[in-house]
């Protein structure tokens, strides 16, 4: 029996230092990525400090274009938007990125499949694993999931599901990029028929709660804070009901609502968009001018 039990005592004690060896590894590999998401993420966690961000799912990523926003307000602008992200994510950036340095503006381009409405909220938690033990992360994963906690103790768990693409991005940037924007390429080549999308949504109070507190922290730390609707391609009639719990946060914190939603100098035209969800580079180009003059517009009263 006690040769059993040491047996144990050992094998438990050899998966825990190959699990700390792992992650340990797998940690130095992030953070000498030379491109694709794990490089991009990295960057945002620990050493972006440009003094305007944009947030939001990949209609972020794919919609603004820094160097645009950086030629219209003379300010460097970074793009921190993320793939089928929302604000759960967000806001953990926005804690990580606070605790460097203080952004002056943020842009959040909100989609309400993300950032609005009840889905599975785990998985928003993926990009924020590897920085689990960063000031205010925990409590996020204790938020979501409160069995999280337990299963962070594991250093390789951080790290489960991405261990393919830390691979690779150390091997070869595959994806093209500028100060994070991803240019969308293609024209559209289907018919969609013009959005008239049901206004009634279940909301995620969870979201609504990081969302909440997200505003919160801009308002005490001095970042301004804009939340944007960029276009779809064919618009849809009900944004605004759609959209309810974010005007009337929008409303409780005076943050301005910018929405091109149904921009009708956008919407119509298949050659700005490469899928009915995201603007191709022409269409980027065309609304990051609209919106950089609209914010240039905003400073310009405020300061009279």
């Amino acid at each position: 029996m006690k040769r059993f039990l040491l047996k144990l005592v050992l094998l438990i004690a050899l998966i825990a230092i190959l699990d700390i060896l792992c992650g340990f590894f797998f940690q130095r590999l992030t953070k000498s990525a030379i491109g694709g998401d794990t490089a991009r993420n990295e960057y945002i966690a620990n050493k972006v400090e440009a003094p305007i961000l944009i947030f939001g799912s990949s209609r972020a990523i794919h919609h603004y274009d820094p160097k645009i926003f950086k030629d219209t307000l003379g300010i460097n602008c970074y793009n921190c938007g993320q793939d089928g992200m929302g604000i759960i994510l967000f806001y953990g950036r926005y804690k990580m990125i606070t605790k460097r340095y203080i952004p002056q503006l943020i842009i959040y381009d909100i989609l309400a499949e993300f950032d609005i409405e009840e889905n599975d909220n785990y998985s928003y938690l993926t990009w924020l694993k590897p920085y689990y033990q960063n000031d205010g992360i925990d409590s996020i994963f204790w938020k979501v999931e409160p069995k999280e906690r337990y299963k962070m103790i594991s250093q390789m768990y951080r790290y489960n599901g991405k261990i393919l693409q830390i691979l690779i991005d150390n091997v070869k940037n595959i994806r093209e990029e500028s100060y994070g924007y991803r240019p969308g390429k293609g024209i559209i080549n289907y018919d969609v028929t013009k959005e008239t999308k049901s206004p009634i949504i279940k909301v995620d109070s969870l979201k609504i709660y990081f969302m909440e507190k997200f505003i919160q922290d801009c308002k005490h730390n001095k970042t301004q804070l804009i939340f944007t609707l960029s276009p779809f391609y064919s618009g849809d009639e009900n944004v605004h009901q759609s959209y309810l719990a974010i005007y009337e946060l929008a409303k409780k914190y005076n943050i301005p609502i910018i929405s091109h939603y149904n921009d009708e100098d956008i919407v119509y035209r298949k050659d700005l968009f490469s899928d009915s969800y995201h603007m191709n580079y022409m269409g980027a180009e065309i609304y990051s001018k609209k919106i950089a003059l609209e914010i240039k517009d905003m400073d310009k009263k405020q300061h009279k």
